[in-house]
């Protein structure tokens, strides 16, 4: 059991990349001290690396390659409803922010190519996409190209994000949680996920069922935060009730 458990635990961190002591603990339903000893062994294998409060996979480009190519096709439909549904939440004119994410990457695919407004986003994939819309004003966050998240980072970009006006931000997030908020596991990505909500007027998170009761390293907001989250299934009804309580629209 405690063997299966090992692997299930390094297969569980390799998909997401990095996890908390307590997701961990609550996922695999066993206490906190059993969690450290089975990351233990993992890190005396170089299976995994430890880091403050929690684990991250260890690097590797061609593992990476493969996880972003898997976490794009997983849930796909879902991605597609959702991305369709924030599409329709732009308007011309509009100042939006389009977050790095496998569900995010498909807003532009769904929305009119001859729309004028103004996109901010550090995607790889979304600047590609941005680049065919004839009258989209475009702007670039981030030095550094992080292969993994196919996305740019650097926090010298601070003194730039700090200065837009965004109408609407479209977050990604690896979990949320009524407790832990909106969290993702890349500590550059969580710095500028931070500072674009800081600077919105309106904030989408975009999170499929399976993202939802879970979290991960990092929080970039509370839930009580957002305006709206658009997802696929309507969540538990614990989560409606506090999310219903701060005034956070559930849109599927």
């Amino acid at each position: 059991m405690k063997t299966k458990r090992i692997h299930a635990i390094e297969s569980y961190i390799n998909e997401n990349q990095a996890a908390s002591i307590d997701e961990l603990s609550d996922y695999f339903n066993v206490s906190i001290n059993t969690i450290r000893r089975d990351i233990t062994v993992l890190a005396d294998m170089n299976k995994v690396k430890k880091v403050y409060g929690g684990v991250k996979a260890v690097d590797s480009s061609i593992t990476q390659a493969v996880d972003y190519s898997k976490r794009n096709i997983e849930h796909y439909e879902e991605k597609i409803h959702i991305a369709k549904k924030a599409a329709k939440r732009i308007k011309a004119h509009d100042v939006v922010y389009l977050d790095t994410g496998t569900t995010t990457v498909h807003i532009l695919d769904y929305v009119d190519t001859e729309l004028p407004f103004t996109i901010i986003s550090n995607s790889l994939d979304i600047i590609n996409k941005a680049s065919v819309f004839k009258n989209v004003s475009l702007f670039i966050i981030g030095e550094q190209f992080k292969f993994r998240t196919r996305s740019f980072i650097g926090i010298e970009s601070n003194n730039l994000i700090e200065k837009f006006n965004i109408d609407k931000a479209f977050m990604a997030a690896t979990g949320v949680d009524i407790k832990n908020g909106l969290s993702n596991a890349e500590l550059e990505e969580n710095i500028i996920k931070k500072l674009i909500v800081s600077r919105s007027k309106y904030v989408y998170a975009l999170a499929d069922h399976t993202k939802m009761g879970r979290s991960t390293l990092l929080t970039f907001m509370e839930c009580a935060e957002l305006d709206t989250l658009i997802t696929d299934k309507t969540p538990s009804q614990e989560f409606v009730d506090f999310l219903k309580s701060a005034n956070v629209t559930i849109e599927t």
